[in-house]
């Protein structure tokens, strides 16, 4: 039978929210030990009321391997990796949905998700000819060869 600081854990509705952001971002676990796994462990529950309640603990990365950590590591994993910011000191059960922002991080490095971001969500837009119509033709001529260039420079 679980302890009290377990049904604790899986009861607050601070952690649901995470749980369902985690789950969202990785589909195949949902239905796993190893997820199950994750909240029963007490470095789990530290981490999470550390993220929740300390000034400084401002941010959340969790891989693909679910290993909660409150600080980025030099290299990222190959897979995405979730991670997950506060805007406010202390996280509660009212303010948790509008105070906290998460990203999926992919790529080995910060360089490399910049340029996946770049390619997949700023291109796009800028090449949409629905944006375009209110720049011009010169400007819009400029915009897409700058960024072209700048697209260019990210890649090795």
């Amino acid at each position: 039978m679980p302890d009290e600081e377990e049904l604790t854990l899986w009861d607050d509705p601070r952690t649901k929210v995470i749980i369902n952001r985690i789950l969202a971002t990785y589909p195949k676990l949902s239905s796993g030990a190893k997820f199950d796994k994750l909240f029963q462990n007490e470095s789990t529950s530290d981490a999470l009321e550390k993220f929740f309640t300390e000034n400084e603990t401002r941010c959340l990365l969790i891989p693909e391997s679910l290993k909660l950590t409150a600080t980025m590591p030099s290299k990222l994993p190959k897979t995405k990796c979730l991670a997950i910011v506060k805007t406010i000191d202390e996280l509660t059960a009212e303010n948790i949905t509008s105070s906290i922002i998460t990203n999926e991080l992919g790529g080995q490095s910060p360089f490399e998700h910049l340029e996946l971001v770049a390619n997949s969500v700023l291109l796009p837009v800028l090449l949409n000819p629905l944006n375009q119509n209110k720049w011009g033709e010169v400007a819009t001529r400029e915009i897409t060869d700058r960024f072209h260039s700048f697209l260019s420079s990210t890649t090795i």
